[in-house]
């Protein structure tokens, strides 16, 4: 039994694996942060917002992502309703963790292009339960990970639970900047996707629910297609929540550099 135990591993090695458990919280939020999601991407989005009385309304709207190395701009337009029809948001999204993402949001009211301060960006995007930081994802490297549970299952699927806090060094700024304490991540094991999260905000002891949904395979690309934000009181209870619902998703497909500025955003689809 030994030897056969032995041989398995000696097999992993010398495919570049290694078993599940040995991996480190770490190692297992990079490989969820580098999932591959293609060279390009185009989606139609329904945005669902529901107040604390379940009342919703309706969004929908249109995506398009580009890759530029480890880079990546994306655009969305918003169609429908009319109160928000031909509002834009473009993002500059950077690998390195030295530079600062950039955001652009059109108000077509104003016919203004508006760019969004880093000091701005722990806000609400467009009034939604996500922020823009939400909206680009947090820098990875700006948090401590620690294994809170090694199994626990999320949709029948197991799941590692992984805790994350600030940088002692850099606590102080990572919370000013984005108005979170703590985090507990869930992550798939068979395909490293954070399927689930609970937030810890610094504001009014708030919290924030993240949890992902109706997820498969779309050219071989694994996806989400449905995700849900959810505020919650100190009590507990839900005060606001939004879905984001992802249709017709299309990967690799042309997607021109044009698309990708200010200039775009004004000009609409």
């Amino acid at each position: 039994m030994k030897s056969k135990f032995l041989f398995f591993l000696l097999a992993l090695a010398l495919w570049g694996l290694s078993p599940l458990y040995a991996l480190t919280p770490t190692e297992i939020i990079h490989k969820a942060d580098k999932l591959d999601d293609g060279e390009t991407s185009i989606s139609e989005m329904t945005m669902i917002l529901i107040d604390s009385r379940g009342q919703q309304r309706v969004r929908k709207i249109k995506g398009y992502r580009k890759d530029y190395g480890e880079d990546s701009k994306s655009i969305s337009f918003f169609l429908s309703p009319a109160d928000v029809r031909n509002t834009a948001f473009l993002s500059y999204e950077y690998d390195d963790v030295s530079k600062e993402d950039d955001n652009w949001l059109y108000l077509p009211a104003l016919r203004k292009v508006k760019r969004i301060a880093s000091g701005n960006k722990k806000d609400s995007f467009m009034g939604t339960d996500f922020t823009y930081h939400d909206m680009n994802g947090l820098e990875v490297e700006e948090w401590a990970y620690s294994m809170v549970k090694e199994s626990d299952t999320v949709n029948g699927k197991d799941c590692w639970v992984i805790g994350a806090v600030p940088r002692k060094e850099i606590a102080k700024a990572v919370i000013k900047d984005t108005s979170y304490v703590k985090r507990v991540v869930w992550v798939r094991k068979d395909n490293f996707m954070a399927v689930q999260a609970k937030i810890w905000m610094k504001k009014a002891g708030k919290t924030k629910i993240m949890k992902a949904s109706k997820i498969e395979r779309i050219q071989g690309i694994w996806t989400a297609r449905q995700v849900e934000m959810s505020t919650l009181d100190r009590r507990g209870r839900r005060s606001h929540s939004t879905i984001l619902r992802f249709d017709n998703l299309q990967y690799n497909k042309g997607v021109g550099d044009d698309m990708f500025n200010t200039q775009r955003m004004e000009r609409g689809l």
